[in-house]
C-alpha cells in the first residue's frame, strides 16, 4: 500500500495497526468517535499529571519547614536528653513518612506521564495516516478535552 503524502478524504483506512482496518462509513464514524475520545483522554491525563504534581508540592513539613527543635533555640527551657531524643525520633520518622509520600506522588506522576506520552504518539500516528476525517477527530478530541478538563482555569484580562 502506498503511503499518501497529502490529506485524503476516504472511508477506508488502516489505523495504527492492521487489525484496525476501516472499510466503510460506519466503521469510519465509530473510529472517529473513538479517536475523539482518545484525544479528550490525552488532555485529561495531561491535567491529571499536573494535579498529582500539585499534590506532591502540598506535602509540607508539619513544623512549617523549620527543622530545628524549639527547645534547642531556648537553652533555659531545655528538656532532659531522653525527651529531646524522643522528639528527634518523631521528627525523623515524620520526615521518612513525608519522603515516602513524595515518592508515591512522583511514581504516580511518572506512570501518568508515560501514559500521556503513549497517547500523544498514538494520536500523532493517527494524524500521519493523512486521512482527513481521522486528523479532524484528533483535533476535535484535543479541543474537547481541553474544554472539559481545563474549564476551571482563571482567565485574566
Amino acid at each position: 500500500m502506498d503511503m499518501p503524502m497529502s490529506f485524503y478524504w476516504s472511508n477506508q483506512a488502516i489505523i495504527l495497526f492492521d487489525g484496525w482496518s476501516v472499510q466503510d462509513a460506519t466503521g469510519m464514524a465509530f473510529s472517529v468517535i473513538g479517536i475523539i475520545c482518545a484525544g479528550a483522554l490525552f488532555e485529561g491525563v495531561k491535567r491529571l499529571v499536573g494535579w498529582v504534581g500539585k499534590g506532591k508540592g502540598m506535602l509540607v513539613n508539619r513544623d512549617t519547614g523549620d527543622t530545628s527543635d524549639p527547645e534547642e533555640r531556648t537553652p533555659l527551657l531545655k528538656s532532659p536528653p531522653d525527651v529531646a531524643l524522643t522528639r528527634k525520633r518523631k521528627h525523623m520518622s515524620h520526615n521518612a513518612v513525608l519522603c515516602r509520600s513524595r515518592l508515591r506522588y512522583h511514581l504516580a506522576q511518572s506512570l501518568l506521564h508515560v501514559l500521556q506520552v503513549v497517547l500523544a504518539y498514538c494520536l500523532m500516528l493517527v494524524v500521519m495516516t493523512y486521512n482527513g476525517w481521522l486528523a479532524i477527530a484528533v483535533f476535535l478530541g484535543a479541543g474537547l478535552g481541553y474544554f472539559v478538563f481545563f474549564a476551571d482555569m482563571e482567565i485574566k484580562a
